[in-house]
């Protein structure tokens, strides 16, 4: 795996899964996928930052516990059955723990992953699909 690509990949899952619901912080669960626009590219950079209707229930959820959501990448991988990267394209699999901290109460961790495709642009390497998503 080239390093540049785990990196990459490491920093679009951490900006993806992670959302900060407290006052102050995130006005919105897409804010999440603003920051992680910076790692991708072509219509999926365009659509990350998009508010769904199905992510108002989640941020409402969120919100009503003032939780931060944060990520501690375990792996990143080629998954099972997927091509070896290329010097131009890459599929990965970031796996993670979430760590979801409310205002007040005990923390809770879930493990997670998400698979990733990636290709070389003029800016490097860029998140330009979300496989099985």
């Amino acid at each position: 795996m080239p390093v540049a690509v785990s990196v990459v990949a490491s920093r679009f899952a951490s900006a993806y899964a992670s959302h900060d619901a407290a006052d102050g912080g995130d006005d919105s669960y897409a804010a999440a996928g603003l920051r992680a626009a910076a790692y991708a590219t072509g219509d999926l950079a365009l659509s990350l930052p998009q508010q769904r209707p199905g992510q108002e229930s989640v941020w409402e959820q969120l919100r009503s516990e003032q939780d931060r959501q944060t990520v501690k990448i375990t792996s990143v991988g080629v998954p099972d059955g997927a091509p070896a990267p290329t010097a131009s394209v890459a599929v990965v699999r970031v796996t993670y723990v979430l760590t979801t901290t409310p205002k007040s109460g005990k923390a809770r961790q879930s493990n997670e992953e998400i698979a990733l495709h990636l290709v070389l642009t003029a800016d490097g390497w860029r998140v330009d699909a979300l496989p099985w998503a």
